[in-house]
């Protein structure tokens, strides 16, 4: 149940993110709208034609002008129209874009946490054995190679050398219909944005599990006799999660800056893709929506990070 200090931290903090939205999206406004060209130059399109679009598409006007526009109809959920797909509203596409990023996201998470932890677990309670040996490697290799490389790699293996055996199934067609990507489809580049954080949380849960077997607390519910099960689940590894906890922020971080990455590797139709897209065509209304929609992204995932403390530990209070 939420207490008062709490429901009172997360307004602050709600605070704070439409704070940070709000400077991220007029920094990126006035960068994109600063930069030499734009989305109509062309060999048919120049001189006072040219002109007359940008007047009709109100780019003439000073850019904080053209920012207070932006915004007040970005607060009522409309972004504009892109200036290079003509007649695309871009709030519909954004929506469609952020579920497939979140899907991605979501799944490179849970190939953090999912391998991270366990590894973390087996390696300290197996200290200075094989098993402590194969996975610490493991994750030595995991957060030593970059997530584009791993994404080169698995590109190369199941794309190329095993295409008979896969078909290729991990891209997405060029013409994407809008429906998700499957199990086959998703795995590759998962592994590829998600390996890296899960070598990191490996390395921070075994170096916390080895900290907190060492409490008398642990050797006192081993001297009642409990069992090594219980033990190490209940009274070791609850404890040892708020470091891992604490490296999530930076983690998450990286998964949503990987995946602009791992997206246009493998073709996906995701934010981050867009988001390139965007910046190449000066596409200025997706470029600010898209990071603002970033900026947002880690603002809810760092307060999530806050939220989980209390559940972890519960004398951590807000």
């Amino acid at each position: 149940m939420l207490t008062r200090g709490t429901v009172i931290y997360i307004v602050q903090r709600v605070i704070l993110i439409a704070f940070t939205v709000l400077v991220v999206s007029f920094g990126v406004f006035y960068a994109v709208h600063s930069l030499p060209g734009n989305a109509f130059i062309s060999e048919k399109l120049h001189g006072e034609s040219l002109q007359a679009v940008l007047h009709s598409y109100g780019l003439d006007r000073p850019i904080p002008v053209q920012y207070w526009d932006f915004l007040r109809n970005a607060l009522h959920g409309d972004f504009g129209q892109s200036f290079v797909i003509q007649g695309q509203p871009i709030t519909p596409l954004l929506v469609r874009e952020l579920s497939v990023s979140m899907m991605l996201g979501g799944a490179a998470l849970l190939i953090t946490i999912g391998m991270g932890i366990p590894f973390g677990v087996v390696a300290a309670m197996r200290q200075n054995t094989a098993w402590d040996y194969s996975l610490t490697t493991f994750a030595v290799i995991g957060y030593s190679v970059p997530s584009f490389v791993i994404a080169t790699l698995g590109i190369l293996i199941f794309g190329l050398w095993l295409h008979d055996l896969t078909g290729g199934a991990f891209y997405y067609p060029i013409s994407w219909t809008g429906t998700y990507g499957n199990l086959a489809e998703l795995s590759v580049p998962a592994i590829a944005l998600g390996l890296y954080t899960s070598g990191q949380v490996t390395r921070i849960t075994r170096a916390a599990m080895l900290d907190v077997v060492q409490q008398d607390y642990v050797r006192t519910a081993r001297a009642k006799g409990l069992k090594a099960r219980i033990v190490t689940l209940r009274h070791v590894l609850r404890n040892a999660l708020v470091p891992v906890t604490s490296i999530l922020r930076p983690l998450i971080v990286s998964i949503i800056a990987g995946s602009v990455v791992i997206e246009n590797l493998f073709g996906i139709p995701g934010l981050g893709k867009e988001f390139v897209r965007s910046i190449t065509a000066h596409d200025y209304n997706i470029t600010v929506a898209v990071f603002s929609v970033y900026a947002a992204l880690i603002g809810v995932a760092n307060l999530a990070v806050d939220l989980v403390y209390t559940v972890i530990d519960p004398r951590i209070r807000y």
